[in-house]
């Protein structure tokens, strides 16, 4: 006897979701550390339940890793692959060009804290890099909030392991 094709709609009963949450739940899990040993691919997997206890998984790399790799993506390569069909040759060029700009932008930036307060000569300078180290900071403050936040999930996760 074969089984039965579910329709994919949602489920209404509480306690069904929760019973199905689970058993898929563990399905796609082995299913993304398969992709990830086949394939040798980095996944990250983030599940939140029906009750909103997270569920993680992560090949080689720490979901960290992952996310860091993710998030250090220029955003138009975000969900994107770039082919290397011939047609898409002057697009990669100009990407390239697009990069090289960005470095010497961030190298400028990185000049700001390793230069010579004695190299500020106007206030605009001044002012200018002040708001660089503004934004730097902004910049930390939400990856420390990340960290913590991802540490915590961590942290509940192996608790819950030996319990």
């Amino acid at each position: 006897m074969g089984r039965v094709k579910l329709q994919i709609k949602r489920i209404e009963n509480t306690t069904n979701i929760q019973v199905t949450f689970s058993k898929r739940r563990s399905g796609l899990i082995k299913k993304a550390y398969e992709l990830s040993v086949l394939c040798d691919v980095d996944v990250a997997l983030i599940m939140f339940s029906p009750s909103g206890r997270p569920s993680l998984f992560s090949g080689n790399k720490s979901i960290e890793e992952i996310l860091a790799l993710y998030v250090n993506l220029p955003k138009h390569e975000r969900g994107r692959r770039i082919s290397t069909d011939s047609n898409q040759l002057e697009e990669i060029q100009q990407e390239i060009l697009c990069c090289k700009s960005q470095v010497k932008e961030v190298e400028n930036q990185l000049r700001i804290f390793e230069g010579d307060l004695s190299e500020v000569t106007t206030l605009h300078e001044a002012e200018y890099r002040e708001q660089i180290l503004e934004e730097t900071l902004k910049r930390l403050h939400v990856r420390k909030v990340m960290n913590c936040f991802l540490l915590r999930i961590r942290e509940e996760e192996h608790s819950r392991k030996y319990v």
